[in-house]
């Protein structure tokens, strides 16, 4: 059983730990599972034009630059997943907030060479959102203000269901609650048919 899913989520929602935890689960249960972080194809291919950029500074380049990077990164993932048997799950976002806008994460050119069979939604309560945000020393988060939270949910939603329209793949939306990450990666197999 070979399938793409696209597993996003906005910053602070958990969504990495969720597929990595859903990557473990998926093997124990005997099914091959991939997480392919899209993220981190990304800066590696961007190393090639920007030696030492960091994975939250790309946001701030020109749009027309990190279009031509998408461009690439999707056919770099694409290929890797012809590579793979089982369940791949590749952990992206939806849009990406940059100086001109939301950028779409996930335009027309990219589905078409992922080829995704569903869209998973990794959701939590605006105010666990910020607070994971502020705890995170690791990366250079947005602001983490509940109200700007809550639009960059529903614009995550709203991106969704454009991708859900062009490619005819259904939306499953995932609450991962504070310490519920397990339940949450099991959600995702149970929709999934692997347990």
């Amino acid at each position: 059983m070979n399938k793409t899913i696209i597993v996003t989520g906005i910053p602070g929602t958990g969504k990495t730990t969720v597929c990595n935890v859903a990557e473990k689960l998926g093997k124990k249960a005997g099914v091959e599972v991939n997480v392919m972080n899209y993220g981190t194809v990304m800066v590696e291919i961007l190393q090639k034009y920007e030696k030492g950029m960091e994975r939250d500074a790309m946001r701030k380049t020109d749009i027309n630059f990190q279009r031509k990077l998408q461009k690439e990164v999707a056919e770099a993932v694409s290929e890797k997943i012809r590579q793979l048997n089982g369940i791949t799950i590749i952990d992206t976002h939806m849009s990406i907030k940059t100086i001109g806008g939301y950028l779409p994460g996930l335009p027309f050119h990219v589905l078409q060479l992922l080829k995704p069979e569903m869209f998973v939604l990794i959701e939590a309560k605006p105010s666990e959102i910020s607070s994971r945000r502020m705890k995170d020393a690791t990366r250079k988060r947005d602001e983490a203000v509940e109200e700007a939270v809550k639009q960059e949910l529903l614009f995550s939603r709203l991106m969704a269901g454009a991708c859900a329209v062009l490619t005819g793949a259904p939306i499953k939306i995932v609450i991962n609650a504070e310490g519920k990450q397990k339940e949450a990666a099991k959600e995702i197999l149970k929709a999934l048919g692997v347990i």
